[in-house]
């Protein structure tokens, strides 16, 4: 399937279902379910009925999204985990660490090795690390205080890097190690791991 823009029809519906989950599209008003989200709702009127269901028959062959007809009529749409990807490529802008009320003392490491016929992948990762809060070890080892193996994989997944890039969990450094660490992130991040 060829690279969609943003703002086109498939991405708005493959987000639509990434955040609703399980839609229900009634065959009486096909947009129910969808007309929920902000920015669809107007492509939505724009477009036929048939137009919009040969969007989900396309999404279905492609295997981004499932698609069954129930008994009476309507649509059961769910997203698979290869629209999942598709959508996470796209909104890599809103992808956060949420911080945990008490630090749990483990650290998150995240360590690449990546070729060079793939850096503009290591780039991209290493903007995105920085973004995120990480703190630099080495310049392929990196780590976090707070769970963000999920972030990381989208991460990877999305600049096609995952056979490079490790993340493992560690508990303890060099007594000085650790408190350096614990105390670049804080002043990095402004934030106290408690």
């Amino acid at each position: 399937m060829r690279k969609r823009a943003k703002n086109s029809l498939a991405h708005k519906i493959l987000k639509a279902v990434a955040i609703g989950g399980v839609v229900a599209v009634a065959a009486t008003n096909p947009y129910f379910g969808l007309a929920f989200m902000k920015g669809i709702q107007k492509d939505l009127e724009r477009k036929k009925w048939w137009e919009f269901q040969k969007e989900l028959k396309r999404l279905q062959r492609a295997k981004r999204l499932n698609v069954e007809l129930n008994p009476d009529g309507s649509f059961t749409v769910t997203i698979t985990q290869l629209g999942k990807d598709y959508v996470a490529r796209y909104d890599l802008d809103s992808l956060t660490i949420n911080k945990p009320e008490e630090w749990d003392g483990l650290w998150r490491i995240c360590s690449f090795d990546i070729p060079t016929d793939k850096q503009a992948g290591r780039f991209s990762l290493l903007s995105k690390l920085k973004e995120l809060g990480f703190i630099m070890i080495q310049k392929s080892v990196w780590a976090h205080p707070f769970e963000c193996r999920e972030q990381l994989a989208v991460l990877a997944r999305a600049f096609e890097i995952e056979k490079y890039v490790y993340v493992f969990t560690a508990s303890d450094f060099d007594g000085h190690h650790n408190l350096y660490l614990k105390r670049k992130f804080e002043r990095q991040n402004d934030a106290a791991l408690v």
